[in-house]
């Protein structure tokens, strides 16, 4: 009796990762030996931990940069020690919490002006100290605005209130190091393995410890991930012969684990990562070109496929839901370090014909905007995370949230999370291991100015608005140069395409006559063989003379032959050539075209937007 295939809408994913041209090049990726993904990114950036000489930085990338990063791109660099761990907010993509040695985390703002700054980012927003030993983890709260769990090796995760700068909570209890921590879906608990081989999970308001159960036997690194809003686990690690294995736990008893999967002997870490939207575990090897995804069903992992690369992978970083192409059909984007300069965008698609949204394998996914704040969620209220229709984000491209920022590829398909500038730098006052929230020495306010009406423009939006004026123009003008210059070399492209096209006419030509030639001289070899047979008699000396002078002409016609073919071939690859760069260049100068139109447009309407504001001023 044959087997029953089990049915899935995602029996078929398949992965792809991006061409060379299309991926990051160029970087300084650490290369600390502390686990961590190396990497983060959201629908704007990515953050990639840097081999920084001397203290600790990392660096963010704009996804728009993509190829090889100029050489003097500004870092994020006020950590003394290695960068270990960076976390974009989930309701501001301009805003990235940094974890380090040096025993502190720093809330940064990315600066509007990133791509074309010289100097370094070296004030962040906000400072939180209090930690014994170096920090390894950082992790946002999926629904509340502004907290933040930080794991640290003093053996200790503290839960943070990041807006004003107060710690909050301390879970403990560990008895070595904590090797990662997972908020669960409604962000009311965090799961964490740890070196002395435990699985826990806590309350994190309480700071309660709920369940404990024994993990993995191995000695190496174990994680943990949360299956979406399911009341269950999945961890990765190793068994006592160093085998590497999956577990899949029931997080309300940690006795033993429901189901265990043993995946092969490599000695490269597992990292997992769980989509919920589509119910697929990923699990990605440290040290090899393998990612094994499985669908999760009735509290059984069935394994879909595997994508397979040449290329080892130090570390993945996931794209948030909001931020795929949906139009293709892609239900997961990974960012993989290969080596150490090098992030490749790999892409995990449904194949699907219709070009229609495709509701089934889209759910709604999170917004990025908060369900409360942080003060209603540690007086202990429970709310799920805001989602999003995916058929707005189908039409209207990847969601960016925060900060005002615009959707890119399109206009706002849900409500942006508006966060305030960044205000001055606040060090949070050491603390001890007391669960007792701390206060910060100065909790992190909005800055005046944003108390101004709206309908009064400030001087200094005046001299913004001039300055940014005096920007366009450079713009229009460098704008104008690349244009002349495409102009020019889309006329030479044009001049010596006609060269070519000369060259080859020529060249046929004279294929032409070669072989008129030899066909003349095979008739008159013809007709002498026939003469000599029906004569009979004997070629006289002047007859095998011109006879094979006739064969040598023929020979040497044939090579000619042959060579004028080689060089008619070789002009017409020119000719091909020739012409996919004179389109190029066409359709470079039509775009260039369209830019310069742009930003002569929004240059006059910044122009108005200025004078309007002197007037109203004066």
């Amino acid at each position: 009796m044959g087997s029953i295939v089990r049915s899935s809408k995602f029996r078929h994913i398949f992965g792809t990762a991006n061409k060379r041209e299309e991926s990051f090049e160029n970087l300084r990726i650490s290369v600390s030996a502390w686990d961590t993904n190396f990497v983060t990114a959201n629908p704007k950036y990515i953050s990639v931990n840097w081999n920084a000489g001397g203290g600790g930085a990392f660096c963010i990338v704009p996804q728009t940069l993509v190829g090889k990063l100029r050489g003097e791109f500004p870092l994020f660099s006020a950590h003394s020690g290695a960068v270990l761990d960076t976390a974009f907010s989930p309701f501001d993509d301009d805003v990235v919490a940094s974890a380090a040695e040096d025993h502190q985390v720093m809330i940064w703002r990315v600066p509007k002006d990133l791509e074309e700054r010289e100097e370094n980012v070296t004030e962040p927003v906000a400072v939180l100290g209090g930690h014994g030993r170096k920090v390894g983890h950082v992790v946002w709260n999926p629904v509340a605005e502004g907290v933040l769990a930080v794991s640290s090796s003093d053996n200790t995760v503290k839960i943070w209130d990041v807006g004003s700068g107060q710690l909050r909570q301390t879970l403990g209890g560990f008895k070595d190091a904590i090797l990662s921590i997972a908020w669960n879906y409604d962000g009311s608990l965090i799961a964490a393995t740890c070196r002395d081989k435990k699985l826990r999970i806590f309350d994190a308001r309480t700071g309660s410890l709920l369940q404990e159960g024994s993990s993995h036997t191995g000695v190496k690194g174990s994680r943990v991930v949360w299956l979406g809003n399911q009341s269950r686990l999945v961890t990765t690690g190793f068994s006592r012969s160093s085998d590497r294995e999956v577990y899949l736990w029931d997080a309300d008893k940690l006795e033993k684990p429901i189901v265990t999967m043993f995946i092969d002997k490599s000695s490269g870490m597992l990292m997992p990562f769980y989509d919920g939207n589509s119910n697929v575990l990923y699990v990605a090897g440290k040290g090899d070109g393998n990612i094994r995804y499985y669908e999760y069903a009735d509290d059984q992992l069935y394994f879909l496929s595997e994508y397979a690369s040449s290329d080892p992978q130090r570390g993945l970083g996931v794209m948030p839901r909001r931020g795929v192409d949906i139009r293709k059909c892609e239900v997961m984007r990974f960012y993989k370090v290969s080596g150490n300069s090098l992030v490749e965008p790999i892409s995990f698609r449904v194949p699907r014909k219709s070009e229609s949204f495709q509701a089934d394998i889209f759910p709604p996914a999170a917004a990025g905007k908060p369900a409360m704040s942080a003060d209603e969620y540690f007086a202990g209220k429970t709310a799920e995370p805001v989602v999003v229709s995916m058929e707005q984000v189908f039409n209207n491209g990847p969601l960016i949230v925060g900060s005002g920022a615009p959707i890119a590829g399109g206009a706002a398909s849900a409500p942006a999370v508006s966060s305030a500038p960044a205000p001055a730098p606040v060090q949070a006052a050491p603390v001890a291991s007391t669960p007792a929230p701390v206060k910060a020495s100065a909790p992190v306010q909005a800055p005046a100015a944003q108390q101004r009406s709206p309908g009064t423009p400030s001087n200094e939006a005046v001299n913004n608005n001039s300055a940014e004026i005096e920007a366009l123009r450079k713009e229009n003008a460098r704008l104008k140069q690349e244009l002349e210059t495409a102009q020019k070399q889309q006329s030479e492209s044009e001049t010596s395409s006609r060269a070519t096209l000369q060259q080859l006419q020529q060249a046929e030509q004279k294929v032409q006559e070669s072989q008129q030639n030899i066909q003349k001289l095979q008739q008159d070899l013809e007709e002498a063989a026939n003469n000599n047979k029906n004569n009979n008699k004997e070629i006289d000396e002047e007859l095998e003379a011109k006879l094979k002078a006739a064969v040598g002409d023929a020979e040497a016609l044939r090579s000619e032959l042959q060579r004028v073919t080689g060089q008619a071939e070789e002009y017409k690859s020119k000719l091909s050539q020739a012409e996919s760069d004179s389109l190029k260049q066409k359709e470079s100068t039509a775009a260039l075209q369209k830019e310069l139109e742009l930003a002569i447009a929004a240059a006059n309407s910044l122009t108005a937007a200025a004078e309007k504001a002197v007037e109203c001023i004066s």
